[in-house]
């Protein structure tokens, strides 16, 4: 599913606050310049017209939380769990989002070539 969007995803975790959807915290599980993944540990009440502001505590950097304006796309209740697709609104901080993104992106692109790399079996040290 993440291969057929607009919008590259990138696995991630982050700690959402946003107390005027759910009493916990929730967990972000993946991330793209225009929606994210969440998942709360307990019932929320989600109104899919309704725009939330929410705090993303990032865990790849440090700095003060990401603050953007998000609305719901989709919810789901599944064993004790609420899953909730958001879209990002232009935010506060979405010049923050888009630096992220990019980091996110980098980072894969490392990866990426890192684990493409050849070498010859015959040198390997044992």
């Amino acid at each position: 599913m993440k291969n057929n969007r607009i919008a590259e995803r990138f696995d991630d975790f982050a700690r959402i606050e946003c107390a005027e959807l759910c009493i916990v915290y929730g967990a972000l599980t993946d991330i793209s310049k225009s929606g994210f993944k969440a998942e709360f540990n307990a019932p929320c009440e989600v109104d899919v017209e309704k725009e939330y502001t929410v705090l993303l505590r990032l865990s790849r950097i440090s700095a003060e939380p990401l603050e953007l304006t998000v609305r719901p796309i989709w919810s789901k209740f599944i064993d004790g769990k609420t899953l909730i697709g958001f879209s990002i609104l232009h935010s506060k901080d979405t010049a923050r989002l888009d630096q992220y993104i990019k980091m996110l992106k980098a980072d894969k692109k490392s990866e990426d070539e890192t684990s493409n790399l050849s070498y010859d079996p015959e040198s390997l040290f044992i």
